[in-house]
C-alpha cells in the first residue's frame, strides 16, 4: 500500500510546484489601432441624415466603435455599436457635421481617433408620396360611431416631419388652407365631421422638417351610409311562410347587402346571404337549402351595408322579430 501512495504524494507534490512558478495572466492595456478610411457615402447622406463608414483596425479583439460628432464645437459621443457603418438622422440641414470614429477591444482599451469627415446634409428632396392609402367609412348609430377611417404606410425618410390630410365634397379639388382637415404624425386618421349619406373625398401629402411636400397621394372615396329600413316581416308579425321574402329599403352608395337570420337577438345564425344593390327597394327569399325553419316559432334578422366590395361593414340595421306560421 505504501509503495503505490508514495508515487501519487511525489506527483502532486510537482503538480503544486509546476503551477507555483507560473506567472498569473497580464492584464491587457495595449489600445487597438485606430479606424482608419472615415468616410460619409453621398448617395446616403442629404436630406437631413450623414451615412458614415470606416475600415476596421486588423486587432482582433475589437468589441464596439464609438462615434464622436461635432457641430461647430467640441466632439462629444453619440454612440456606440459593432458595426462599421452608421446613419445619423434627424439632423439641421443648413449645420456641417464633423464624425471621428475610436475602436475599444474587450479589455475596455480605446483607440486614437480616426479621421475626421464633414459634411452638411442639405434638403436635397421632397419626400415620397405616402402610399397604402385606404379608407373605409362607418355608422353605427348603436355604437355612436360615424366616420371615414383613413390608413396608410409610413414614410421612412430620416427627415420625415408630419402628414397633412385634405378633404373635399367633390372628386376634384386642390390640397390648400381650405381643404384642409388635420396635420398629423400618426398613420391613420378618423374623420368625424362627417354626415351620413354624404361621399368624402380625400387626398395624404408629406412633409419633411424643411417644410418640402410630396406630390399628393391619388383620391380615394368613401360614404358613411344611411341605416337601411326593414321592411318586412317585423314586429313580430307573423311570415306568409317557412321560407319567407324579406324586404328592405335601399340606400344610396350602397354596393351590397349581406341578410342574417338567426334564433336570438344576439346569437344563433341559421343562414346569411349577400345580395347585390340595385337602385332600388331589396327582397330575397329564405332558400329551401338553408336550416329548415320551424313552425310558429320567432326567428330574428337584420341586414349588413357595403360602401366597398371587399370592404369592411359600413353600417346596420337593429335586429327584429318575425313568427312563422303555424
Amino acid at each position: 500500500m505504501k509503495r503505490i501512495l508514495l508515487p501519487l504524494i511525489i506527483l502532486m507534490s510537482l503538480s503544486f510546484v509546476f503551477l507555483s512558478c507560473e506567472s498569473p495572466e497580464e492584464d491587457d492595456v495595449t489600445p487597438p489601432a485606430a479606424p482608419s478610411n472615415l468616410n460619409y457615402d453621398a448617395n446616403q447622406s442629404g436630406d437631413g441624415q450623414i451615412f458614415i463608414s470606416w475600415t476596421a483596425p486588423s486587432d482582433k479583439d475589437v468589441e464596439t466603435y464609438h462615434i464622436y460628432r461635432s457641430n461647430g464645437g467640441a466632439f462629444t459621443e453619440i454612440t456606440s455599436q459593432a458595426a462599421t457603418s452608421y446613419l445619423d438622422q434627424g439632423l439641421e440641414y443648413n449645420i456641417q457635421y464633423s464624425y471621428k470614429v475610436t475602436a475599444k477591444d474587450d479589455s475596455g482599451n480605446e483607440s486614437a481617433f480616426s479621421n475626421t469627415v464633414s459634411l452638411t446634409p442639405v434638403n436635397l428632396y421632397s419626400p415620397a408620396t405616402p402610399t397604402g392609402l385606404a379608407i373605409q367609412a362607418h355608422n353605427v348609430p348603436s355604437a355612436f360611431t360615424l366616420d371615414v377611417e383613413l390608413t396608410w404606410s409610413a414614410n421612412t425618410e430620416g427627415d420625415f416631419a408630419y402628414y397633412k390630410v385634405y378633404r373635399s365634397e367633390t372628386g376634384v379639388f386642390a390640397p390648400d388652407e381650405e381643404t384642409e382637415v388635420d396635420s398629423l404624425t400618426d398613420v391613420y386618421y378618423y374623420d368625424q365631421n362627417v354626415v351620413a349619406g354624404t361621399t368624402y373625398y380625400y387626398k395624404l401629402i408629406a412633409y419633411d422638417l424643411g417644410g418640402k411636400a410630396s406630390n399628393p397621394t391619388l383620391v380615394y372615396s368613401d360614404t358613411p351610409l344611411e341605416v337601411p329600413t326593414l321592411i318586412s316581416p317585423i314586429g313580430n308579425a307573423v311570415a306568409s311562410s317557412t321560407s319567407p321574402t324579406f324586404f328592405w329599403t335601399h340606400v344610396d352608395k350602397a354596393i351590397k347587402y349581406k341578410i342574417i337570420v338567426r334564433t336570438s337577438q344576439l346569437t344563433g345564425d341559421l343562414w346569411e346571404a349577400d345580395a347585390v344593390a340595385t337602385g332600388s327597394d331589396m327582397s330575397i327569399s329564405y332558400p329551401g337549402t338553408a336550416t329548415a325553419l320551424s313552425v310558429n316559432t320567432q326567428y330574428f334578422w337584420f341586414i349588413s351595408a357595403y360602401s366597398q366590395d371587399g370592404g369592411e361593414i359600413n353600417t346596420y340595421t337593429g335586429v327584429n322579430a318575425f313568427r312563422t306560421p303555424s
